[in-house]
């Protein structure tokens, strides 16, 4: 196995004890699941390339391995965070603004029985089929309107099988409740149908979205159960979906953000770049700054640069003859003020062999010129001595 999956039985143990508890940080739960998908010959990583922060205030100077980035699909946690919570907020918003009048958070279960690992995506397919044709229905008769739906494909360890179901949001008045849980449970094998009031809005979604891939659960699904849910990924299957006023209200703030960004002059977002641009980004080091973003580092909210290490250009003569350099390939490994000093020695150890290899390069041209000049000075003295000996004759 290679450095990189090495180093993240590594970086588990260091950040027990050092950088933050396994329960808080995704990481510690995504990169465990990466290193299985890679056993199984499946590359869970968007680049080959290595990322690593620079922690500002504070922290200035202090280096984080990031590791290599993980595809951005809901597959992995720390990608669902960036997706959910955006999620979250709006419907708290929009629950704000309007009260969840008449709504309900109800859940419905696959039909019939429950999906083997080899059939799943089908399976999936037709019970989200199912779930669009009956809340279609339910809509044109002026009953129900979904406002989110969220499917789960929550693999059971007992039966060895996938239990698909899917949580929702709707907006029903009291005096058609009753009708519309009797047409679902006609048409859905498992049902749960709470009249309690929504209270917290922020809750429920929260509950909805991060329930989808739960990998602190799926680090011990078996590898056919785990390969099935990766293809899920790759198909593109849309497990969250909006509806009704909630959708309507979320496309009228992106309309709205949309215009507000638009009055903006670009000349003027030209001069704001120029007159907030940091100088240190000016350093050429032939790494790559990627944004600046705000990280959690040993429980501490701080603002970090995100660069992305620059490809390995080294030829294999270089390879075999360079001394082996320290590498980390970690999530969240801590790099102290003296990795820092290495990777400058590191620098200058390059530097100089660059030097030593360029000098060679020119003393070989330099033997190159001087054969042709060597041979007529060589026939040069050889007619001297033929002309001194006729002299002395």
């Amino acid at each position: 196995m290679t450095v990189a999956t090495d180093a993240l039985t590594i970086w588990i143990v260091y950040n027990q004890s050092k950088l933050m508890s396994p329960q808080q940080s995704p990481f510690s739960r995504a990169l465990p699941l990466a290193k299985r998908l890679l056993n199984l010959g499946i590359n869970p990583f968007q680049s080959q390339e290595h990322r690593y922060i620079v922690l500002l205030g504070d922290g200035s100077g202090e280096i984080v391995d990031w590791g290599r980035p993980l595809r951005g699909s809901r597959f992995f946690e720390p990608n669902a965070v960036r997706k959910d919570r955006p999620m979250v907020a709006d419907f708290e918003a929009f629950a704000e603004e309007d009260g969840l009048k008449d709504c309900v958070f109800w859940c419905i279960g696959l039909t019939g029985a429950k999906a083997d690992s080899e059939c799943l995506e089908a399976a999936l397919e037709g019970f989200n089929d199912r779930i669009n044709i009956e809340f279609s229905e339910l809509r044109n008769s002026g009953r129900f309107e979904q406002l989110l739906l969220v499917i789960h494909p929550r693999y059971d360890q007992v039966s060895g099988l996938f239990d698909l179901h899917a949580h929702f949001v709707a907006r029903i008045p009291v005096e058609h409740r009753d009708a519309v849980a009797h047409r679902l449970r006609r048409k859905f094998s498992k049902t749960d149908f709470p009249h309690n009031r929504i209270r917290k809005a922020a809750a429920v979604a929260t509950y909805m979205l991060w329930g989808i891939f739960r990998n602190k659960i799926m680090i011990d699904w078996p590898d056919s159960a785990l390969i099935a849910a990766w293809k899920l990924t790759e198909s593109r299957f849309h497990f969250v979906r909006t509806g009704g006023s909630f959708a309507q209200w979320r496309a009228s703030k992106a309309r709205l953000k949309e215009k507000a960004c638009s009055t903006v002059d670009d000349a003027q977002k030209r001069c704001n770049r120029e007159a907030t641009a940091d100088p240190r980004q000016q350093v050429v080091n032939g790494d790559r700054l990627l944004s600046k973003i705000m990280v959690k580092i040993r429980g501490v909210k701080t603002l970090a640069l995100l660069f992305e290490a620059a490809p390995d250009r080294k030829t294999s003569d270089d390879v075999s003859s360079a001394p082996e350099e320290r590498e980390y390939s970690s999530a969240a490994n801590i790099i102290t003020q003296d990795v820092i000093g290495h990777r400058s020695a590191a620098g200058s150890q390059r530097s100089s062999e660059a030097a030593s290899k360029a000098w060679s390069t020119f003393k070989r041209h330099l033997r190159d010129v001087g054969r042709p000049v060597s041979f007529l000075i060589g026939r040069i003295y050889e007619a001297g001595k033929a002309l001194l000996r006729k002299l002395t004759c």
